[in-house]
Parts: structure tokens; C-alpha cells; sequence
């Protein structure tokens, strides 16, 4: 018994020591000019890490938010539209080109959305370093300052939890070492990146739902005509209408309930991620496809009548031409 109780608390200490492993994020680090100290990057990216962060850090020659975007896409940590996964904190420097900037993921939205926190984080911290010419400073004060927001966030309205060194004298360098200050896109690429998001629903959940009206208005019509099959066609060919109809009616439900699916599960969010966004609009499109197939089910049962009534409109005439003679 006593060798049963040492296993289990073995086994649960190894569970706990592996927690934080598994929740580990990791850093990627593109500094082609090897201007960096990789070491005091790793070290400072490390908290972050723990948390579970996947911190990137670009320094470059040369760039804007555009060659941002492309490298978090390349880096597999954006998706083509330049949505950010959620867990992603990076930060980017085109040194020729005095360009900064701070991105972050949904997951540290309180840290560094709130107050624009991390405007602040890349004014106070990250530019004074760069305008010394001294890279590796820049980058861990950022990371550091980034880190300590995660662990005290701002409140909405209120100043920072950050220390914010004054930065007058980066500013000063920075003119002095050619002019023009680090420009933030950070606000205006995010911004864009929602509109697209929300655009990219909206054209998917109104595409979705036209179709839909459109099946309704057409399955109201199939029901009326339904109601003279019996009087107009055989026995078996009332038969062959009913059982493709139904099967286009029964698709026609299930298209419907995964639209309403799909919109109560959105709902539920009370402020829905970029990537939620993305998983409805992909939920409605699939809605779409679902809706086409349900016309193509549905243009079959028209087209049978259209043929039924056409041999009847025949029948008829030779009927007709039979009498005459």
C-alpha cells in the first residue's frame, strides 16, 4: 500500500512539473544582420514563453507593416489575411527605414489593447534602445515590459503598469541620428485586419441566407404544384416527384438548421476573436455549398415536371388528332 501511495504521488509530481512544458510557447527570431544578442533575447522571450506565447522578433533592414504581415504569414503564425493567431506577441524593426512595431494576438488583448498599451510599451521601451543603436536593449526592454503588462494589465482609463521612462531624449536621438520617428501602424493594420474579418462573415452569413430565401420561395411553389400531381400524372410518376422532393426538402432542413447553427454558436461570444469570425464565415459557406446542392435536388424534381407535363401536353394532342380523324 505504502509503495501504491509513493507511485501515485510520483506520477502526479510528474504531471505537474510537465504542465508547464506543454503550455510553452516558443520564439522565432529573424535578424538577418545579426545584430541581436540571441542570448538576452531568449532569456528576456523566456516568461513570455511560459505563459505560453509564441513571441517572433523581425529586424531588418528595410520595411513597413506590409513586410510585417508577410513574414508573420511565412512564419506560420498568421493566416493569409494576416489574422494573428491568438497566442502570438511580435515584434518588428526595419532599421533603414525607422519603422517599429508592436502586434499581439487576441489572448493578450487585456496586457496591451487596453489604453494602447502597447503604443506605450513601444514608445517608453522598445524605441529608446533602437535610437541608442543599441537593438538588443530595445528588444528585451520590450519583452520585459510586454511580460509585466501580461502580469499586471492597465485599467481601461487609467495610466499603465509599466515603468515609462520619459522619452524626450529617444526622440532627440532619433533626429539626430537622421530624423523622423519610428512609425506606428500596429492600430490602422489591426483595424483593417477586423474589417476584413467582419467583411469576409457578412459576405459569407448574406450569401448563405439569399440562397436560402431563394430554396424557400422555390419549395413554396414545388408544394403548390404537389397538390395537382395526382390529377395530372400516373400513379408511378406522382411516385417518382414525391421521393425526389422529399429528399430535397429533407436536405433543405438540415441547410436551414446549420445556419441557425452557426449564427447562435457566433452569438455566444460576446466579443468574437478574428479567427471565431473566420470559423463562421467558413461554417456559412459550407452552408452555401450545402444550399447548392438542395437546388440542384430541387431543379431535378422541376425538371421532372416539366417533362411529365410536357408528355401529357403530347398525349393529348394525339388524342386530340385521333378524334379528329
Amino acid at each position: 500500500m505504502r509503495y501504491l501511495f509513493r507511485l501515485a504521488a510520483a506520477a502526479a509530481l510528474l504531471l505537474l512539473l510537465a504542465a508547464p512544458a506543454l503550455a510553452q510557447g516558443r520564439l522565432i527570431l529573424e535578424d538577418p544582420g545579426g545584430r541581436l544578442d540571441e542570448g538576452a533575447v531568449s532569456s528576456a522571450a523566456r516568461a513570455l514563453i511560459n505563459k505560453g506565447a509564441t513571441v517572433a522578433v523581425y529586424i531588418v533592414d528595410n520595411g513597413d507593416g506590409d513586410d510585417f504581415t508577410q513574414r508573420l504569414i511565412e512564419s506560420g503564425i498568421a493566416r493569409s489575411d494576416g489574422a494573428l493567431l491568438s497566442n502570438v506577441v511580435a515584434i518588428y524593426v526595419a532599421i533603414d527605414d525607422r519603422y517599429s512595431n508592436i502586434t499581439y494576438g487576441d489572448q493578450w488583448f487585456d496586457a496591451l489593447g487596453v489604453n494602447e498599451n502597447a503604443d506605450l510599451i513601444r514608445n517608453d521601451q522598445l524605441n529608446p534602445g533602437l535610437a541608442d543603436g543599441d537593438y538588443t536593449a530595445g528588444v528585451v526592454d520590450g519583452l520585459t515590459a510586454i511580460n509585466a503588462a501580461i502580469d499586471n494589465p492597465p485599467v481601461p482609463g487609467g495610466g499603465v503598469n509599466v515603468n515609462t521612462a520619459p522619452i524626450a531624449g529617444s526622440l532627440a536621438a532619433i533626429a539626430a541620428a537622421g530624423g523622423g520617428a519610428y512609425l506606428f501602424s500596429r492600430r490602422r493594420r489591426t483595424a483593417k485586419i477586423r474589417a476584413t474579418a467582419e467583411q469576409r462573415l457578412k459576405a459569407a452569413r448574406e450569401g448563405a441566407g439569399a440562397l436560402i430565401a431563394e430554396l424557400g420561395r422555390r419549395f413554396n411553389d414545388s408544394v403548390e404544384k404537389a397538390k395537382f400531381d395526382k390529377v395530372s400524372y400516373s400513379a408511378t410518376d406522382v411516385k417518382r416527384v414525391q421521393q425526389l422532393q422529399q429528399a430535397a426538402a429533407a436536405r433543405f432542413t438540415g441547410v436551414q438548421t446549420t445556419f441557425d447553427d452557426v449564427g447562435e454558436q457566433l452569438d455566444r461570444y460576446e466579443k468574437p476573436t478574428n479567427e471565431q469570425l473566420e470559423t463562421a464565415a467558413v461554417g456559412y459557406d459550407q452552408v452555401t455549398v450545402e444550399a447548392q446542392t438542395t437546388s440542384e435536388e430541387l431543379r431535378a424534381v422541376e425538371a421532372l415536371r416539366v417533362q411529365l407535363d410536357e408528355q401529357a401536353r403530347t398525349a393529348r394532342e394525339e388524342l386530340d388528332r385521333a378524334k379528329k380523324a
